[in-house]
């Protein structure tokens, strides 16, 4: 341990070697501020902190002032010091002729009203309302100062003169959606979206049919702004990060109306947002919002307005217009010179509502399924135009429909239809479409220590064969073990609201001992969970498995899954069970649990494409084997798991639990493995690194029949490190179990978790090309070993977590 510890030492004075590191904070909220300018005590200009608050200072200095503007400045003494924090404290802010200060106690109590009164403003709450939406949105570039050259001298030139005839007569980039909206108290909400169109993209997306989600109103914490969680300032959370100023009381629409100014009351390093709110008086609802992004550096606009109709505020328009970066282009000068200049992108989303039907009146099976849907029909290329034509506002302009032309023919030169097929293969989960079949693409290859390369191919037709149901196959061969080994099944759609299906499906196959999949987990996320798993395991056991069963969405969160399944299992490595070594016959019934609250779902043709993932997901499966047939077991089996993924000040945090229980005998592969990834070799017992794996365990070494693991990773502020900037990620994962009946399971040399197991370890995974990286483990408490070499790991990282 004393070695361990030298070596930690070690490491941590290389990184902090330079001289004095000086770290500023904001002190209300911990934030690290970038731009604060730090000087010596002879005033002389030391430097500014970086965009992770840091700066590098000689040591022979002895007291620094640190200046920002809104903050009050410091005096800190240094000498002595290798790390010097500084928590500087907000002055005040101020917005127009507004001053706010501590005391903003009357705007402050309109919004307290607003807040209180939330509920019974709502839409929702508002009886049974239908009505239409109309978005478009639109990326556009001020051509005025894009000069067009008269006689083009190369290749640059004619280019140049293309993008300037472009932008005169079409924007960058434009689309549109049309929807109908069902609100109703009793029933809840649904949103179908009739027509969309993409300029360049002539497949329709349904999985982005939701971007930029209608906010009916704005009673969240958070608002959807381009599809950042801005701090909602008529909010309970917007209360302690908002000041609010009252400007006046004004007649609109002959109601007494209150008008409040607010604005950030810390600056962090977040966007933040500041403006102008229109309150009724007389129901102390919000009618109005006006709001800017406080950053000097580039600009963001929203603005929403309601109507009030037959007792209720109905949304009447919302506008979001945003700067995205810059258009370069070239002037020429006099002989050859030239000049690159920039000319700024604007983003612009504007919604409009109309065709009110207040009340209207609704059946149940109207809102049966997902809250969003699509009318598939609708978005046939010969139908979108028609459809739209109901929800526009007015007819497109010239230069709207010459972007659907330009942009068009645009992307089919640069083949975007082939790189929407790439979102579309990530989103669907790894599947690639082709015609009437997909192709499986997470398992054309794979590695372990068993079968070494596999090489496989799989997959199932999709809806242009049928609409009712599917069928899918596999085949796949391991180079070391020489086996072939394939699959086949059939899945018949019903209660297709709720992605309901009966399935029948045949394998003969390997798997690891003791290492059963989670059922609900998505392809990719199983692939990426499990894709360097079992990299260094040689304990597989052979199986022909045969089951039915049934699958569907209920509650719009929660997933189940029944099914009847029968085994037949035999170890590929040297172990006997109760003095048997041969085939086990097992049959059970199970039933799995998938339990998403913040998921929202989208149906698609192709099946559920998950729109807005949240952070916490929950896994139960539960088995009963049955003694039948003389199987000769009948235990029960039980194992959860849960995700999640916390924000805070300092960085964020990844969390996961499991948790397996058998009660009554079993052949050792139905048991749980230690989820061991560890090899040991001659250099620093290097290798490639897992994901939820114990890096320091090695496969096989550790059974039980009920344990509890858990695991930590916290990504902290990024390290500046040369011209790249990475975030090591501190991991901690800990595990302790049982296992009865130890002496049943013979010739195979393993251990059990009766005393606590646990290892620690640092990774950076965005070193090269921002998915491979390299992580440093040590295992910790009972089980370490007495040299340090054999409790360090060095691993590989491989994050598979573009998707």
């Amino acid at each position: 341990m004393k070695k361990y510890l030298f070596f930690l030492n070690f490491c941590i004075s290389l990184a902090t070697f330079a001289q004095i590191k000086v770290r500023v904070y904001d002190a209300q909220d911990e934030f690290r501020l970038t731009g604060a300018n730090i000087y010596d005590d002879t005033k002389q200009f030391l430097g500014q902190t970086d965009e992770v608050g840091e700066l590098d200072i000689n040591d022979s200095i002895n007291f620094i002032d640190i200046i920002k503007n809104g903050y009050f400045s410091e005096t800190i003494q240094t000498e002595g010091k290798k790390l010097v924090e500084i928590m500087m404290k907000p002055s005040y802010i101020a917005l127009d002729e507004v001053t706010f200060t501590a005391n903003d106690s009357v705007g402050r109590n309109i919004i307290i009203k607003a807040i209180k009164n939330q509920s019974k403003n709502s839409i929702r709450n508002g009886g049974n309302i239908f009505l239409k939406s109309y978005t478009k949105f639109w990326s556009t570039v001020n051509n005025d100062s894009i000069p067009y050259i008269i006689q083009p001298k190369n290749h640059k030139d004619s280019v140049s003169n293309q993008w300037k005839k472009l932008i005169e007569n079409s924007h960058l980039f434009f689309g549109e959606r049309a929807m109908d909206h069902k609100v109703s108290k009793r029933l809840g909400l649904k949103n179908i979206v009739q027509s969309s169109r993409i300029s360049g993209i002539r497949s329709p997306l349904y999985e982005y049919l939701a971007m930029q989600p209608i906010a009916f109103n704005y009673d969240q914490d958070k608002i959807n702004f381009f599809f950042k969680g801005i701090i909602n300032p008529v909010s309970r959370e917007g209360l302690s990060h908002y000041r609010y100023g009252f400007k006046e009381d004004i007649l609109m629409d002959d109601r007494q109306v209150a008008i409040v100014s607010f604005f950030p009351s810390v600056k962090t390093d977040k966007r933040q947002i500041k403006g102008t709110l229109w309150f009724d008086d007389k129901t102390n609802a919000l009618i109005k919002f006006e709001a800017e992004n406080t950053s000097s550096n580039y600009v963001a606009e929203l603005e929403a307005d309601w109507k009030l109709n037959n007792g209720t505020w109905i949304p009447n328009q919302q506008k979001y217009r945003m700067e995205a970066g810059n258009f370069k282009f070239t002037e020429k000068l006099a002989g050859d010179d030239f000049i690159d200049k920039k000319e700024k992108i604007w983003i612009n989303l504007e919604t409009t509502f109309k065709d009110i039907q207040n009340p209207a009146h609704f059946k149940r099976k109207e809102f049966l399924g997902y809250e969003d849907e699509i009318a598939y029909s609708n978005l046939n290329e010969n139908k979108w135009d028609n459809v739209m034509q109901n929800y526009r506002d007015s007819t497109l302009s010239n230069k709207e429909r010459h972007t659907y032309e330009a942009i068009d023919s645009l992307g089919q030169k640069y083949k975007l239809d082939r790189q929407m097929k790439l979102m579309r293969i990530i989103n669907s989960g790894g599947k690639l479409s082709l015609g009437k079949v997909d192709l499986d693409l997470t398992k054309i290859l794979a590695f372990n220590d068993y079968e070494g390369f596999r090489l496989g191919a799989a997959f199932n037709t999709n809806e242009n064969w049928s609409e009712k149901y599917s069928l899918n196959a596999y085949s796949a061969y391991g180079f070391k073990d020489e086996t072939f080994k394939f699959g086949f099944g059939g899945d018949y759609f019903v209660n297709k609201p709720y992605s309901g299906r009966l399935f029948a499906k045949y394998s003969q196959d390997v798997s690891a001992s003791g290492k059963t999949p989670i059922v609900l987990q998505s392809n990719y996320t199983r692939l990426i969970n499990g894709a360097f798993s079992n990299i260094y395991n040689q304990e597989y056991f052979s199986y022909k498995k045969y089951s039915a069963g049934y699958e569907q969405d209920i509650f719009k969160n929660v997933t189940f899954n029944v099914s009847l399944n029968y085994e037949k299992q035999h170890a590929e490595f040297n172990y006997t069970y109760e003095k048997f070594a041969g085939w086990y016959d097992l049959y059970n019934t199970q039933i799995a649990i998938r339990y998403a609250p913040k998921d929202k779902f989208i149906r698609t043709p192709y099946g559920k494409v998950t729109v807005n993932s949240g952070k916490s997901v929950f896994y139960a499966t539960l088995k009963k084997y049955w003694d039948v047939f003389d199987s000769g077991y009948e235990p029960i089996r039980l194992n959860v798991s849960y995700f999640d993924v916390f924000d805070t000040r300092v960085g964020k945090t990844n969390f996961n639990i499991n948790g397996g229980w058998v009660e009554g005998k079993m052949p050792l592969m139905n048991l749980f493995e230690g989820q061991g990834n560890a090899k040991r070799n001659d250099f620093a017992n290097f290798g490639v690194g897992g994901v939820t794996n114990f890096e320091t365990m090695r496969p096989g070494e550790f059974y039980s029949d009920r344990f509890v693991s858990f695991q930590v990773k916290h990504i902290f502020a990024g390290v500046k490190v040369g011209q790249k900037i990475i975030f090591p990620q501190f991991v901690y994962r800990g595990v302790l179990g049982d296992l009865k009946n130890k002496e049943d399971h013979q010739n195979l040399n393993f251990k059990t978790l009766n005393n606590y197991y646990h290892e620690t370890g640092v990774e950076v995974n965005n070193i090269l090309f921002k998915s491979f990286g390299i992580g440093a483990f040590y295992r910790l408490g009972a089980y370490s070993e007495d040299k340090f070499q054999d409790n360090f790991y060095l691993k590989l990282t491989v994050n598979l977590n573009f998707l």
